[in-house]
């Protein structure tokens, strides 16, 4: 009873860690429950250092289940067309008049509404542009299994081929990005305001000056245009391994690219943590 008492106080201290929102105090909650799962391992192993730590390690194998179950079996289709589409529900996104809103007082003019339906892979974007600095703004609905997640990205591309995006989006990419393609990742951004200042800032990093080093863009075909850069990021995978061509005009992920999500999952617990 002692050792079940010792386990379920760790456990507890980790939880009301998990509860502040400072960084600094949820990640040492996260290792309590590691050190809660080492404890379980280590008294239901005897005394066993290396139950501990193979209990320890299920937590990191975890991702494999969603990996093998369903990420195996999921055909998705090489050549990504966007459409037009409606907006979805007020229930599926609450916010997007919101957000429209704040996008359009940034300086953003709205232009289209597009997507596409991958079966259970579903991805809603609202598309505007900023003539005067030549950036690109979309709102993306990415709706899977009856979840979805929303986030905001911005994106120039200079005159000599790069592109350059900075997003809230929070996890990790799900596959490498095609050459030339650039990401900056601003989770922390609580605003339009604050993610075009942290775009703007991180161009100046990367000598990108605006708008003189941006391209201008045809706002007519962004759409198109998006939709073959999304292929262009496939067969840049397909040609490194990690996706598969299953000669359908789909593809799927290979061991190879299997070990990467799994990478970017534990990069991802440990970050987000």
């Amino acid at each position: 009873m002692d050792k079940l008492l010792i386990i379920l106080g760790v456990w507890l201290a980790g939880s009301a860690l998990r509860t502040f929102q400072t960084v600094w105090l949820r990640k040492p909650g996260a290792l309590l429950y590691l050190f809660a799962s080492y404890l379980a391992g280590f008294y239901l192993g005897g005394g066993s250092r290396a139950t501990g730590c193979v209990t320890v390690a299920c937590w990191f194998l975890l991702p494999w289940l969603e990996i093998l179950l369903r990420v195996r079996t999921m055909r998705l289709p090489i050549s990504k067309t966007l459409s037009n589409r409606f907006p979805p529900s007020r229930d599926e996104f609450p916010h997007l008049r919101e957000l429209t809103a704040e996008v359009e007082d940034a300086g953003f003019a709205m232009l289209e509404d597009t997507g596409w339906d991958g079966g259970e892979v579903r991805q809603f974007i609202r598309l505007f542009y900023m003539a005067e600095k030549r950036i690109q703004a979309s709102i993306s609905l990415n709706q899977q299994r009856g979840a979805g997640i929303v986030y905001i990205s911005l994106t120039t591309r200079t005159a000599n081929g790069r592109t350059l995006t900075t997003t809230d989006y929070p996890f990790s990419s799900t596959m490498p990005l095609a050459p030339g393609v650039q990401m900056n990742q601003t989770a922390w951004a609580v605003s339009i305001p604050a993610l075009l200042t942290a775009h703007t800032e991180w161009l100046e990093k990367q000598s990108v000056t605006l708008p003189q080093d941006a391209a201008e863009v045809e706002v007519s075909s962004l759409s198109d245009r998006l939709s073959g850069e999304l292929e262009q990021q496939i067969r840049h995978n397909l040609s490194r391994g990690i996706l598969k061509d299953t000669g359908e005009g789909t593809f799927r992920y290979s061991w190879r690219g299997c070990f990467y999500l799994w990478g970017q999952s534990i990069k991802d617990m440990v970050r987000l943590a």
